[in-house]
């Protein structure tokens, strides 16, 4: 079991007036707590009925809020819109200023979406970033909500602020679209390692993902799976990642800057593959347990 501190918005989604538990980084805490760490997350959560909701699905996963993440202050929403492939769009009520964070002895410290790009926000959380002790694995997934970003170029700043803070930073095809206009994989990627990540990932839907770092390049497919939604997919894939590094020496690699092992990145990214196609083949944000990962992974032959 790995300790790990994650950092963020967390809000209901709301799909045919039905509230579910959302937001990106509450996604993958629980896809963390899920797969048997110890995760406490820092967020903004009323004392309402939504806010509740929320509590005890994290308190059912095995994640705990840290102080000062409960006020009177209403919990955030996002109305989930699908389309016709069952691709999610959203439309979002935010409380999310977090309170004062606090560094932690954390083996690991994640953040991602939307509080990462949004003042005031932002800089807490970079100033978090900036507070964590040295040996401590840092870990950022933009996944952006374009219709959420208020000024461009200071959306961009704190999301490449923060890229440069992390170890590993994973983005979406849409997110590099959105950042780098024009651009193609590789030059997004190797901007990524050269704004000071280790270990860059960009993943493209039913296509798969791709990682670099300086000395190696892996691509990995996705599964094919019966598609309920993609709901919650991509933090599926995050957590699924950020469990295979930490679990093994990858991790290690990552704090001193040594050379990763290609075998051990690609057997991590499939482990992400696996978490993001068990959670689109089931409605909503629902990431595997450890169990439901061990047993998919031994009946692939993983």
């Amino acid at each position: 079991m790995v300790s790990i501190q994650v950092a963020g918005e967390a809000l209901v989604d709301i799909v045919n007036s039905v509230a579910h538990p959302g937001g990106s980084p509450l996604n993958v805490a629980v896809g963390l707590g899920r797969l048997g760490h110890e995760v406490t997350l820092a967020t903004d959560l009323g004392t309402d009925e939504h806010g509740q909701l929320i509590a005890d699905h994290l308190q059912g996963s095995g994640v705990e809020l840290a102080e000062g993440s409960q006020s009177d202050a209403p919990t955030s929403t996002a109305t989930v819109v699908l389309d016709e492939s069952a691709n999610a769009s959203y439309e979002f009520e935010l409380n999310c200023s977090l309170g004062k964070l606090a560094a932690s002895e954390a083996s690991l410290l994640h953040t991602g979406s939307i509080a990462a790009f949004r003042s005031p926000s932002a800089q807490k959380l970079i100033d978090l970033f900036l507070a964590a002790p040295p040996n401590q694995l840092r870990s950022y997934d933009p996944n952006l909500r374009p219709a959420l970003v208020e000024d461009r170029a200071k959306a961009i700043s704190h999301i490449e602020k923060l890229s440069s803070l992390s170890h590993v930073v994973k983005l979406s095809d849409e997110d590099s679209m959105w950042l780098y206009p024009g651009w193609d994989t590789d030059r997004v990627l190797e901007h990524l390692l050269d704004l000071g990540a280790s270990l860059a990932v960009m993943t493209f839907g039913a296509r798969g993902a791709e990682a670099r770092t300086r000395n190696c390049e892996v691509v990995v497919p996705s599964l094919s799976v019966p598609t309920a939604d993609t709901v919650g997919a991509g933090d599926a894939f995050m957590a699924g990642l950020l469990h295979g590094i930490v679990d093994g020496p990858l991790a290690q690699n990552l704090r001193d800057g040594s050379t990763l092992d290609r075998a051990e990145l690609e057997a991590a990214l499939q482990i992400a593959a696996a978490c993001a196609g068990m959670t689109v083949a089931r409605t909503g944000a629902n990431p595997p347990t450890l169990s439901e990962l061990n047993e998919f992974m031994a009946g692939a032959g993983r």
